[in-house]
């Protein structure tokens, strides 16, 4: 019994789900778990966090192509939001920002995003931070769902996206 429970902590430090992630979330990747899609945080360029923003990502679908998206704080007061574009030129830095008829044309989702460690919910990092064990991206999979991302119903993604990898 003694040697069961040894195994078990062992197992739970060394894998992502239990243990600590040694990766920023800059270059962090994570994977939900039904359709295959992707969440790929990146190294944001100067000028490219703007406001409240902390993370880029994209949402990368299971054929391969790349919404954008943004998380966003309200200085700790509130939860972070996240948002998914698709069909609309990310901003360049330093360049003009949508207007709100180009955001309502090619938003596809918002909605609040909560890290999560050892079960629990937390507040997103910020870029530079280390990356959480798993996302939840709320009523995600709902909004995608009727967008013109995916072709119907049972395509769209999972809210819950895993730590998969850290990319160099």
């Amino acid at each position: 019994m003694h040697r069961l429970l040894l195994a078990a902590a062992l197992m739970a430090t060394a894998s992502p789900a239990f243990g600590q992630i040694s990766c920023k979330l800059q270059n962090a990747i994570y994977a939900e778990r039904d359709k295959g899609y992707e969440i790929r945080f990146r190294v944001p360029k100067s000028g490219e966090l703007m406001g409240m923003t902390e993370s880029l990502f994209d949402l990368v679908t299971p054929d391969g192509r790349k919404l954008w998206g943004e998380i966003a704080s309200n200085m700790g007061t509130s939860r972070d939001v996240g948002r998914v574009y698709f069909g609309c030129q990310k901003p360049k830095p330093g360049g003009p920002h949508l207007t709100e008829e180009q955001i309502a044309d090619c938003q596809q989702w918002e909605g609040v995003v909560y890290a999560m460690n050892k079960g629990e919910p937390g507040f997103m990092p910020m870029y530079d931070g280390p990356a959480p064990q798993r996302i939840l991206l709320s009523d995600l999979g709902r909004q995608i769902r009727y967008s013109p991302v995916v072709d119907g119903p049972g395509d769209e993604p999972w809210d819950v996206f895993d730590f998969k990898r850290c990319a160099k």
